[in-house]
């Protein structure tokens, strides 16, 4: 007999859930951390004696599929100013789903991750014994940097970080990839990260001594949701499914930094998150 996958054979547990911490200075940027997310997966392969499982790959997949990232800066009065930074529309961010991919492992691969130190991905091999069980293992700990301090051109006074939002969205994809590079995504679950404060600094030196962080209930959190059998229909993420992605959403997000959305104001304007 052909080397199968078992049907419903594959499995998640959730090892580790995340947290976010309370955004806090790192040098001259705040530093927006948490806890990680942890999985662990299995799926058994069926064959007969002789058959080989080389070329079967079972790992994980993970999409990003929303992020929320933007910042508003003041200056020490009205009339030095304010900037709101937006990373996460057009151009800064063409597209919101990315395939996440950890840096050094090609998003050509699609996995989360080649590197076998990772423990993402398992190979089958020739001479198997079936049925085969394979086990791999998640790792993921989102984390993101701003600055504390931007210069206004228009007034050429520094802008105090004033307010921010981050949120990332995932979904983690159990998968099979078989000898002919076909994927079958088997078993998923959906899980976020959230941050929102709103700060004021302790002094108006550039960098500032320090700040006051209120964090924002509403939107600081953690989530992860319950496992979801078969291949994922989201039609915000599903056709980097069924492509072989260009790009990480690493090097996405390395290109938010580098030309963010800036506007900037001659006095201390509230922009609309919305549309800015």
């Amino acid at each position: 007999m052909a080397v199968s996958i078992k049907p419903d054979s594959a499995q998640i547990k959730i090892t580790a859930r995340p947290h976010v911490n309370t955004p806090a200075i790192s040098g001259t940027s705040m530093s927006y951390t948490g806890t990680p997310i942890q999985a662990t997966g299995e799926v058994t392969l069926l064959g007969a004696p002789g058959d080989s499982a080389s070329g079967w790959t079972v790992g994980f997949v993970q999409v990003q599929w929303i992020e929320t990232n933007w910042c508003y800066y003041r200056g020490q009065t009205a009339n030095d100013g304010s900037i709101f930074i937006q990373r996460a529309r057009p151009p800064a961010r063409p597209n919101q789903a990315c395939c996440d991919c950890v840096n050094g492992s090609p998003p050509g691969k699609l996995f989360y991750s080649t590197i076998p130190a990772h423990g993402e991905i398992a190979t089958g091999t020739g001479g198997a014994i079936f049925p085969l069980k394979l086990t791999v293992s998640h790792f993921d700990q989102p984390a993101d940097t701003v600055n504390l301090v931007e210069t206004n051109s228009l007034k050429g006074k520094p802008n105090f970080l004033a307010e921010s939002q981050m949120e990332f969205h995932f979904c983690t994809i159990l998968s099979v990839r078989d000898p002919a590079g076909k994927f079958h995504h088997l078993l998923s679950f959906y899980w976020n990260v959230h941050w929102q404060a709103t700060f004021h600094p302790t002094s108006f030196t550039n960098p500032p001594a320090g700040f006051n962080i209120q964090v924002v209930p509403a939107g600081s959190s953690a989530n992860v949701g319950h496992l979801i059998k078969g291949t994922p229909t989201d039609r915000r993420f599903v056709g980097i499914l069924n492509s072989t992605p260009t790009q990480s959403c690493n090097q996405v997000a390395a290109a938010e930094v580098t030309g963010p959305n800036r506007h900037e104001a001659p006095i201390w304007q509230n922009f609309d998150v919305r549309r800015a």
